[in-house]
């Protein structure tokens, strides 16, 4: 059934005009012969987020609606200026190639929507080959060109797809990392209150053309939040640019440096709290994960002070969003291990607690493209000997912990009450503990605090600095 109904739909875009002996026109139904290519087993890349640190998201539509609808569309992106990727079947681009080279000619970028918009999890290998196929065959006649990219009518990626992609030479199939989902006919401001929450560099919006015409809507909106942001709304290629190179996990040295060891009940964990000075200097560190948005404002502060920090962060939300932690990193601060899913480790079974600990490690090693501190700091700060020991027989070689708590994480705390518990018990070589979280007053309390400290003549130093020194002067 479904080779017949592509047969028919060939016979329909295929049709060529011929002249006739008496020289009038006729038309003429030609039927490709199509041999598929057997595929290697390669599996294509499937691209969800762009690798990138730059503050751009990808833009992109799905389908092809009414010329007028299109046209409204395409006013609102020139308006705003804003460039989008459009992923239009092959059908619909064989029926109006004139308005389809009108979305070239506004200077965006048309990909592969396959041929018929078909449900692709209901497609073998063989029948996902012909919808890449014949689509770039009629994007070849109409457009010009062959496209690079392919998008499903869902955004899902099947491993036929990318069988399929990877045989024909396709450079990805495309998924998401924002979907808000319009054809629930939401509201212009619903859709753009949805792609806000999940708002951070390299994330590539879905959209569709012909569903919800609020969409259209949207667009203002949109231009406004990326104009308040600093961020620019673009092209899939656009923000597929400039990527940071990403290995596997096991080609990154160190990624096995953490593993599952049930021989804990001799290992001895270095417990690190605070250095044993008179010297005037702290450590500042944050725990926890936040937005893109919030993790920026945080980088700004301490970029403004110049002061480098550790980062404990949480592997479920590194997991999820790693170029945030690469941008910690690359701002020159640390990176450590608190955990994946922020429990009590005490609470938990020794196989459990190492589990979470080796899976931490990697989202880290992932995340960075190279590996972390082998530092662990529990959730809440709350360990006892055995669990110690557990983190310990992993490979992790420090167990940081913090002697002045900021409570930052607290909604209740005001700026004032953040920065009087902190200045109420600094003291040299101290740790302070703070938290990347949204919707606490830490951003605003923060360069408070710095400036109070400097102005008592307080220096700051990356925990690594001072743990080294430790080790060092254990071994003297």
């Amino acid at each position: 059934m479904r080779n017949l109904l592509l047969c028919s739909i060939l016979l329909v875009l295929l049709l060529v005009a011929c002249q006739s002996s008496e020289g009038k026109e006729t038309i003429r139904a030609v039927t490709p012969s199509i041999e598929v290519k057997e595929s290697d087993g390669t599996l294509s890349d499937v691209i969800r987020l762009s690798n990138t640190l730059q503050p751009k998201l990808g833009l992109t539509f799905n389908g092809l609606a009414d010329e007028d609808t299109m046209m409204k569309l395409l006013d609102a992106l020139a308006t705003h200026q804003m460039k989008a990727t459009f992923f239009i079947e092959g059908m619909r681009v064989a029926q109006e190639p004139e308005l389809v080279q009108k979305i070239l000619a506004h200077g965006h970028e048309v990909q592969n929507g396959t041929l018929t918009f078909a449900d692709m999890s209901e497609l073998n290998y063989e029948q996902t080959y012909k919808e890449f196929f014949l689509a770039n065959q009629i994007f070849e006649k109409h457009l010009g060109y062959a496209p690079q990219y392919v998008r499903s009518r869902s955004g899902d990626a099947t491993e036929s797809m990318r069988l399929a992609a990877a045989t024909l030479g396709l450079k990805a199939v495309v998924e998401y990392s924002i979907n808000p989902q319009d054809r629930n006919m939401q509201s212009a401001e619903e859709i753009v209150t949805y792609i806000e929450r999940f708002w951070s560099s390299g994330a590539i919006i879905h959209l569709n053309t012909y569903i919800n015409p609020a969409v259209i809507e949207a667009i203002s909106l949109l231009a406004g939040k990326a104009n308040e942001k600093s961020y620019k709304l673009t092209t899939l290629s656009e923000v597929l640019e400039n990527q940071y190179t990403v290995r596997k996990l096991e080609e990154i040295e160190g990624y096995d440096a953490i593993q599952m060891n049930a021989n804990y009940e001799d290992a001895e964990p270095h417990i690190y709290y605070r250095k044993n000075t008179t010297k005037k200097e702290v450590a500042l560190t944050f725990d926890d994960w936040a937005s893109e948005e919030r993790t920026k404002e945080i980088l700004d502060v301490l970029r403004q002070y110049d002061i480098k920090s550790t980062f404990f962060l949480i592997g479920s939300g590194v997991e999820k969003d790693p170029h945030l932690a690469k941008m910690i990193l690359d701002e020159g601060h640390e990176v450590a291990s608190h955990s994946y899913y922020h429990r009590n480790i005490t609470e938990m079974t020794p196989e459990e607690l190492q589990e979470d600990i080796v899976k931490t490690h990697h989202a880290l090693t992932y995340a960075l493209q190279e590996s972390p501190l082998l530092y662990f700091r529990p959730a809440q700060g709350v360990i006892d000997e055995k669990s110690a020991k557990v983190v310990a027989a992993t490979g992790m070689k420090t167990i940081a912990l913090y002697d002045i708590a900021s409570f930052d994480w607290n909604t209740d705390y005001a700026l004032q009450d953040i920065y009087n518990r902190i200045m109420e018990r600094v003291a040299p070589g101290k740790i302070i503990v703070m938290h990347v979280l949204d919707g606490t007053e830490t951003v605003e309390a923060l360069p408070l605090i710095i400036e109070q400290l400097q102005q008592q003549g307080y220096t700051f130093e990356k925990l690594s600095t001072w743990i080294e020194q430790h080790s060092e002067e254990s071994v003297d």
